[in-house]
């Protein structure tokens, strides 16, 4: 069985920019929807080497470039199982899934990434990713320095968020455990509590928005399992702004139903390469039992 994945933000400009050729057509789309050329932007943010695009732009654009890349996929008859997406991605997942247009779906994007920004602007913060500790250690990481365990990735892969203060306390700590730590090009602490002022705006937005039950499932962030009825997608998105990315739960959940391929909708190949390590740990588990 094979499912479809879509990543979240922090991917770099030029990459985005790349995933964006000027022949798109979808770009007519964002432009119809947005208000502006879409393409334009990340073409004066990708100027920065190795830039990251600010929330308010990369959601959109982010969005934009995945959607496409799925496209051209079912456009050659390829057909999925389930759909998931990281954070920004599971509105992508949702239009995969006929379950949102795709203009409804890139509006809700765009108030998401603006609220999200101007709800980091007054919760200032910041997002590490660590390396090579479990489960268990990272949480009481997090708990020993005052911060939130935002992204749970994948074995040995996650992202802790907070305020500043309180990531270099946890970057030490994780150095101590012998593990390391990188700090992330995000302009705000994501799926914390520090950006529930964006729910009210998110929430006025999908209230307006066609929602309907995802033809294929779609599995949620919040519960690492589909989602059952559009009045529960509503809800968990909303939620999903300050919640934990459950993604190796996720991705445990997937393969637990039998999927065995996983396709990434860039652009780039993260969710790919965090499935690649979920599987493979899941192998190995599964060859200690049977010895």
């Amino acid at each position: 069985m094979k499912a479809g994945l879509f990543p979240g933000q922090g991917i770099h400009a030029q990459m985005v920019l790349e995933a964006l050729p000027q022949e798109e057509p979808m770009l007519a789309t964002a432009q119809a929807t947005l208000g502006y050329s879409l393409r334009k932007r990340v073409v004066i943010a990708a100027r920065r080497k190795n830039a990251t695009l600010p929330t308010a732009l990369a959601q959109p654009a982010i969005f934009v470039a995945s959607v496409a890349a799925y496209r051209r996929a079912s456009a050659e008859s390829k057909r999925y199982d389930f759909f998931a997406g990281h954070s920004l991605g599971e509105y992508a997942a949702l239009v995969a899934a006929q379950a949102i247009s795709v203009e409804d779906a890139l509006t809700l994007v765009a108030v998401r990434g603006d609220a999200m920004q101007a709800a980091a602007r007054t919760q200032p913060g910041s997002m590490i990713a660590v390396m090579g500790l479990g489960l268990q250690d990272i949480e009481e990481v997090a708990r020993l320095a005052g911060v939130t365990l935002a992204n749970d990735n994948a074995p040995g892969q996650a992202v802790l968020a907070g305020a500043e203060e309180g990531l270099a306390r946890a970057a030490k700590l994780v150095n101590e455990r012998g593990a390391r730590s990188v700090l992330l090009d995000v302009s705000g602490p994501f799926h914390t509590d520090a950006i529930s002022e964006a729910g009210p705006r998110l929430r006025t937005a999908l209230e307006a928005a066609d929602i309907t039950m995802p033809r294929v499932p779609v599995i949620s962030n919040v519960t690492a399992r589909p989602y059952g009825s559009p009045e529960e997608i509503k809800e968990l998105l909303i939620a999903q702004l300050t919640s934990r990315v459950r993604w190796r739960e996720s991705l445990e959940h997937l393969h637990s139903q039998g999927a065995r391929t996983f396709e990434d909708f860039g652009p780039g190949r993260v969710v790919a390469g965090l499935a690649q390590r979920v599987v493979r740990s899941l192998t190995l588990e599964e060859a200690a039992v049977s010895a």
